[in-house]
């Protein structure tokens, strides 16, 4: 069953900073400049938290990944005020 997550993170180096964000950016679509909408499954949420371990700082770092809903109720996961959000149907490929 694939869900939807808010991925965020706080980095305190930017040679680390810059890894986390390509892995984030490989996962989900940016809402803010360290804040990803990803819709995932058992293991692309694993392989997710794997690189994301690996890339970070246990002492210095902090990525938070919150589960909002599953991915077959899409209504509601995301609302703005202002510009609105524009969410991008997209596919992980694996080559």
């Amino acid at each position: 069953m694939r869900s939807y997550f808010i991925l965020s993170y706080d980095i305190s180096d930017p040679a680390r900073w810059r890894r986390v964000y390509r892995i984030a950016r490989d996962y989900g679509d940016a809402l803010q400049y360290s804040v990803f909408l990803c819709e995932l499954g058992d293991r692309d949420k694993a392989m997710l938290e794997g690189r994301m371990r690996d890339a970070i700082s246990k002492d210095d770092d902090q990525v938070l990944l919150i589960r909002l809903r599953s991915a077959e109720d899409v209504s509601g996961i995301v609302e703005s005020m202002g510009r609105p959000i524009e969410i991008v149907d997209r596919k992980l490929l694996i080559y």
